[in-house]
């Protein structure tokens, strides 16, 4: 079994980590690290852990005992984690955006955790990965296979539909960041700005959609071979050529993206993805399984049957 520790348990994204973790066959639950829950439940933060007792909030947190620490807040300093990484050599950092330091980024130089872009890299030997940003995974998964084929031209101008507690404007602004910075690694003739605006369209209650339009002179059967050549043996992500809604892949690691040609010159991306999964709980998950070896998919199958209110120590559901 995987031991697994998770800094900052008490955060929504770990309730919905907790709940995966419960789910993996190859998992145990070790250490959910949260001082100021100390000795309760699980469930009086998170809903949906009524009988599931057993897994206490905890002021300790002993890296020592587990294979795997997610960092979804930060923990000790740069040089305490470089000590018990080289002590313990099985040991593995799976680094949320708000835990990752300047001081960890050069003491590691942590993997870029997109499987459908550095899944090689995931597979053979990191130790530690970075989760992507909430919506810099779904953009990145729908952009990279024209980067790798030299087919970003200009500014890449994208309006997100999602809840508001995942699409901030400073959210927003460090999610083109990362996509800007990634994009360039991939296709460095791209010298385009990453734009996302918040849109007016009513979110889903959960999940989120990017839409964006494209320069591109291709044909669909085209565009449609380009994504396939790229993700034709990847698990969680999706191509096709009609409307997609949220509820295709609320509660999964899933990104479902709907290609079409308004007209010959313009290529439309509309994008779908769980923002609580995808660049979350289940996207961590999924590393995890990369980085020991397992199938990408293991933990992962079915959608999960609920999630956590954020701040709430009661337990209620939104």
């Amino acid at each position: 079994m995987i031991k697994v520790g998770i800094a900052g348990a008490d955060s929504e994204v770990a309730g919905e980590l907790l709940r995966l973790c419960l789910n993996h066959p190859d998992v145990d639950v070790v250490t959910a690290y949260a001082p100021g829950y100390a000795g309760r439940p699980v469930g009086s933060v998170h809903h949906g852990f009524i009988g599931e007792e057993r897994i206490l909030f905890t002021s300790n947190f002993d890296a020592t005992a587990l294979d795997v620490a997610f960092l979804i807040r930060g923990l000790y300093s740069e040089s305490d984690w470089v000590k018990l990484m080289a002590d313990r050599p099985q040991l593995k950092l799976i680094l949320f955006p708000d835990s990752l330091t300047p001081g960890m980024t050069e003491a590691f130089a942590p993997v870029y955790g997109l499987s459908e872009m550095n899944r090689k890299p995931l597979v053979r030997g990191a130790r530690v990965a970075v989760v992507p940003r909430v919506l810099a995974s779904p953009l990145l998964v729908a952009l990279y296979p024209l980067a790798r084929h030299l087919m970003l031209r200009g500014n890449v101008e994208v309006e997100v539909s999602a809840p508001a507690d995942v699409t901030t404007e400073e959210m927003c602004q460090s999610a083109a960041m990362e996509v800007g910075r990634e994009l360039q690694r991939v296709q460095t003739s791209f010298n385009g700005e990453v734009i996302i605006r918040i849109g007016t369209t009513p979110p889903s209650s959960r999940s989120l959609k990017l839409s964006l339009c494209l320069p591109c002179s291709s044909n669909l059967e085209e565009v449609v071979k380009v994504y396939d050549s790229i993700y034709d043996d990847h698990n969680f992500t999706y191509v096709v050529t009609h409307p997609v809604t949220p509820a295709e892949v609320e509660g999964s690691n899933k990104v479902v993206i709907a290609v079409s040609k308004p007209d010959a010159d313009t290529l439309r991306l509309e994008v779908v993805a769980d923002p609580r999964m995808r660049g979350g709980a289940a996207e961590a998950l999924h590393i995890m399984n990369l980085l020991f070896g397992l199938h990408e998919k293991t933990g992962l199958n079915l959608k999960v049957c609920a999630w956590s209110n954020p701040g709430s120590a009661e337990g209620e559901k939104k």
